[in-house]
C-alpha cells in the first residue's frame, strides 16, 4: 500500500505526531510504523538531567498513535463531529531510546470494531524491546457519547 501523507490520515501534528512513517499494514490484522528519534526533539531532553532519552510515554503515545492509524486505515476517516480516544490497559517498559535510534512499532489488533479496538503491540530499537503494552482505541463523538 502506498503510504499517504500522516497528517491526511491522523488528526495530531507535529510536535505530536509521534511517528514518522507507515511501513506495512494489513487492514483490520496488524500495522509497522517507525519514529526516528533526533537530537533536536525537546522531547528527548525533558526526562531530567544526564544523557537525553526518548521518554518512554512518549514511546507508549507512538504505539497508540500507530493503533489509530490501523483503524483509520481498516474503517476509513474518522467523522469530523468524533474524537479518537487513546489509551493503554498494560505496559512495560524494558528499555529505551536515545536521539539517533529508529523506534519500530509493531500493533496487532486482538479485536475491532467500526467504534473502538484492543490491541498488541510492541515498540523495538535494533530489534531490542523497549515497550511492550496492550492498548484501547475508541472513537465517540465530541461533547460525549458513542
Amino acid at each position: 500500500m502506498p503510504p499517504e501523507n500522516l497528517e491526511d490520515l491522523l488528526p495530531w501534528r507535529h510536535p505530536f505526531l509521534l511517528i514518522d512513517r507507515l511501513l506495512e499494514c494489513v487492514p483490520h490484522r496488524s500495522i509497522t510504523t517507525l519514529k526516528q528519534v533526533s537530537g533536536n526533539d525537546l522531547l528527548a531532553h525533558a526526562h531530567g538531567p544526564g544523557p537525553s532519552l526518548w521518554p518512554g510515554l512518549m514511546v507508549l503515545e507512538g504505539m497508540n498513535q500507530t493503533a489509530a492509524l490501523l483503524f483509520r486505515l481498516s474503517y476509513g476517516p474518522i467523522d469530523p463531529a468524533r474524537l479518537p480516544l487513546l489509551g493503554h490497559l498494560r505496559a512495560r517498559f524494558p528499555g529505551s531510546a536515545a536521539p539517533g535510534d529508529t523506534i519500530t512499532y509493531a500493533v496487532r489488533a486482538v479485536k475491532m470494531t467500526s467504534t473502538h479496538g484492543l490491541f498488541e503491540g510492541a515498540a523495538r530499537v535494533e530489534g531490542r524491546p523497549i515497550v511492550e503494552a496492550e492498548l484501547a482505541f475508541a472513537v465517540v463523538r465530541a461533547g460525549g457519547g458513542a
